[in-house]
């Protein structure tokens, strides 16, 4: 991931002068400053919605009736991708 910041002259040379004072290049602030800033999440969290992995564990009482809830709420009426028929064409 690559990241572009504009600085003013007065802005470059308090960064220059702490980075003289840590002995640290300037990138390496900078780069403390955007990972502090912008922290890296997982390649799961940055997808949206959650996840989970299976356990092999029975499911949660609680967890079934509240899929049974959401299930009854979608309705049967609307038709689920496996019940769609896709119709090829062919070559147009």
């Amino acid at each position: 991931m690559a990241y572009q910041i504009t600085l003013t002259d007065d802005d470059y040379a308090a960064l220059e002068a702490v980075a003289t004072q840590r002995g640290e290049p300037i990138e390496a602030l900078l780069h403390q400053a955007i990972v502090s800033k912008y922290p890296a999440t997982s390649p799961a969290r940055q997808q949206q919605g959650t996840y989970t992995y299976p356990t092999h564990k029975p499911i949660d009482p609680a967890l079934k009736a509240e899929m049974e809830q959401l299930a009854t709420q979608i309705g049967s009426e609307k038709p689920w991708a496996s019940e769609m028929i896709i119709e090829d064409r062919g070559p147009r």
